[in-house]
């Protein structure tokens, strides 16, 4: 359900796409997450700028490049939709906080969540639970990942990429990229963490870091993603099951 209040073109169709994907609130336990292109949403761009806060306004209005602005804003925009749904109120009421490292909060509610866009493809993830983190990332990287592998790779991942060749050492390493991102959003320190210090196998319970010793250990999975784009979902454990939806 969500809570009627002033609602736009841009609510209402929110509302309906996330419908017609199956979205709905998460229940106990349960994580869901929403991947689209924002592409064709930049003609309701005034209306999906509505529903940001002032803080968010304020980031969107630094972008410089047209493409940066309009995903960033059509990602925030579309995130409160979602939440409104999850919390069953007006999105533009969403009480969505930050710590100080920058992670999403929801206080009280008893819900994670997590955003990312990269290009114009947007990734929102929701949970009932204790964390969540979500990564999307396109391939090919406007980062040159080979000159990070160093900053990147833990002893044994580094060991694995040196097995591999040119297209498919760059794939691994992008993927890994996603794996390590979305768990430093879950475990909430972002790169304040050297990405080294983490393994990030699939399905394995990861610990978090000494620095987030207080939050849950996590699992990290991949995203099922349209060409061209990588995805990974890190979990805490007390989440058991998780369901993607395409918009």
């Amino acid at each position: 359900m969500l809570q009627q209040a002033s609602f736009s073109r841009f609510t209402h169709r929110v509302a309906a796409a996330l419908r017609a994907c199956g979205f709905v609130a998460p229940t106990d336990h349960e994580a869901r997450v929403v991947v689209f292109d924002s592409t064709p949403w930049w003609p309701l761009l005034d209306e999906a700028a509505d529903l940001l806060s002032p803080q968010e306004a304020s980031r969107a209005a630094r972008f410089r490049h047209a493409l940066d602005h309009h995903t960033y804003t059509i990602a925030h925009a579309f995130w409160r939709v979602a939440l409104g749904i999850t919390l069953d109120a007006d999105p533009a009421a969403v009480q969505l906080a930050r710590s100080p490292e920058g992670q999403p909060l929801l206080p009280g509610s008893g819900l994670a969540t997590s955003l990312s866009h990269s290009g114009t493809m947007v990734a929102i993830a929701i949970a009932r639970g204790a964390a969540i983190g979500v990564d999307i990332e396109g391939l090919p990287s406007r980062v040159h990942l080979q000159d990070i592998a160093s900053v990147l790779c833990a002893p044994d991942e580094a060991a694995a990429m040196a097995l591999l060749d040119g297209n498919a050492r760059t794939r691994a390493l992008l993927d890994l990229w996603t794996r390590k991102e979305a768990l430093l959003k879950a475990f909430g320190v972002g790169l304040r963490v050297p990405p080294a210090s983490i393994e990030a196998d699939h399905g394995r319970l990861i610990e978090p870091p000494a620095v987030a010793a207080e939050t849950s250990a996590c699992r990290v999975f991949p995203l099922a993603m349209p060409v061209g784009w990588l995805g990974s979902l890190a979990l805490a454990v007390d989440i058991e099951r998780h369901t993607l939806h395409h918009v």
